[in-house]
């Protein structure tokens, strides 16, 4: 019976039914990553993981601190100019090839200097792991294009596909008795290259490769692209500074400890990744005042569901550290009961955040993220070398509260948006039945 609600949610369409969708998605990655993790704790221990985190993180880190803004470029005008897809789309794809061969010389550079403390053979894996950056850049594009083009079922599977392939690795390599650092990493970092190349052959052959305009698409991506590419590297800094800190300041195994608690705590980012990959592309086709509208309602309803799931984590986080992961890593249960407060805080900022991009205001987020990225830095290097990894933890949630707090700012005297507006009410429980009831209705009449 869930199966076939399920079926008619996607068959109908809709906000509320995409959302569902990829928090389901979601909740299905999750599961997957806690095995693929839990597989490489218990059989790698603080040290291991550690050092595997270390190898895999530049690829993706480099890629999203290049993108000079175009994945949300690409979605705001695939929104906005729909006969202008096609060279919109073929265009990102270029630059995006181009970023991303930029990005592996940069790494090239930086992580023999970054990861001096560490082993030859981590560091040599770690630079040619960079081979990984274009693919990476790739799939922020084709994710941006499908996001755009509403097509959340090729969009989930892009994103859980290569966590499958991981975890059949994974599987593979503990059969076989060949489970270390090198091939874990390599787990990690393969099944992402034929995904990307299917989904990209798919939008390729469908767009064309020649096609009109690019020199006008490529303008006006890097118009919108440069004012929100701030955004993309704040947020992609706030993401891995913390990372990249404790490789630099601590040994591996406090990263491993780290590393643990922060990939449980992103438990409470299902529901915030599920709205905003729905959120931004839904209110960029909105007016002003009904994209404000949009953005707080959802704002309201994610919190409460955000409150009432953080609450039962964090009574369970003890049980949960030791089950999953060994009495190895029961030091980092304080550490992740902070990182669970601060991406609680973090989800509800992100999600007023698209309020801002969808009316293209991206600067606005760019100035917020950067500052609090600044702050960031600022506090980890005083508190990592005299608080540890805690030390981080406590950081990441300082400037999360800072950051809400500037965006409650923002919008109640710059955008004169009310009190009540940020308070949770009767009416967001009828809209949100209203909402269910016409999916159900839609459901029906697909039928």
């Amino acid at each position: 019976m869930a199966i076939t609600n399920l079926m008619k949610l996607r068959r109908s369409g809709g906000s509320l039914a995409n959302v569902l969708q990829v928090f389901a998605s979601n909740i299905f990655i999750l599961g997957l990553n806690v095995g693929t993790g839990v597989i490489i704790a218990r059989f790698l221990g603080p040290e291991g993981r550690g050092e595997q985190a270390a190898m895999i993180m530049w690829p993706s880190f480099l890629a999203y601190c290049l993108t000079l803004g175009i994945p949300a470029a690409l979605v705001y005008y695939m929104k906005k100019k729909g006969e202008d897809q096609a060279s919109l789309y073929m265009t990102s794809l270029y630059l995006s090839v181009i970023l991303g061969f930029v990005a592996m010389g940069v790494g090239a550079v930086l992580i023999p200097f970054w990861m001096k403390d560490y082993s030859q053979e981590v560091i040599s894996f770690a630079v040619w792991a960079l081979i990984m950056s274009p693919i990476t850049m790739i799939g922020t594009i084709n994710t941006a294009a499908l996001q755009s083009r509403e097509e959340y079922h090729l969009y989930n599977l892009t994103r859980y596909l290569p966590v499958v392939g991981t975890l059949l690795i994974l599987c593979g390599l503990v059969v076989t008795g060949s489970i270390n650092p090198f091939y874990t990493s390599v787990a990690y970092l393969f099944p992402v290259l034929p995904v990307t190349a299917w989904i990209t052959f798919k939008l390729v052959s469908e767009y064309k490769i020649r096609q009109k305009n690019k020199v006008k698409s490529g303008k006006t991506l890097l118009s919108y692209g440069v004012r929100s590419y701030g955004t993309d590297v704040a947020g992609t800094l706030s993401g891995y500074i913390d990372q990249i800190l404790v490789v630099g300041l601590l040994s591996p195994s406090s990263l491993g400890l780290y590393v643990v608690s922060l990939n449980l705590a992103k438990i409470l980012r299902t529901l915030q990744g599920a709205v905003t990959s729905v959120l931004f592309p839904k209110a960029s086709g909105l007016e002003r005042e009904e994209a404000l509208k949009l953005t707080f309602k959802v704002f309201r309803i994610s919190t409460i569901v955000t409150l009432i799931v953080g609450a039962g984590v964090f009574i369970i986080a003890p049980y949960l550290l030791v089950i999953l992961y060994g009495k190895s890593f029961v030091e980092a249960i304080g550490i992740f009961r902070i990182l669970l407060f601060q991406t609680a805080i973090t989800s509800v900022s992100w999600i007023l955040s698209q309020g801002f991009m969808s009316i293209g205001r991206p600067g606005t987020v760019t100035i917020i993220r950067a500052t609090t990225l600044g702050l960031n830095v600022v506090f980890m290097n005083v508190l990592i070398p005299r608080l540890g990894v805690q030390g981080a933890a406590i950081s990441l949630l300082t400037t999360a509260l800072i950051e809400l707090m500037v965006i409650f700012l923002l919008y109640t005297f710059k955008h004169r948006v009310e009190l009540r507006h940020w308070m949770f009410s009767k009416s967001d429980v009828v809209w949100l039945i209203d909402r269910v009831r016409r999916q159900k209705e839609r459901g029906s009449d697909a039928m």
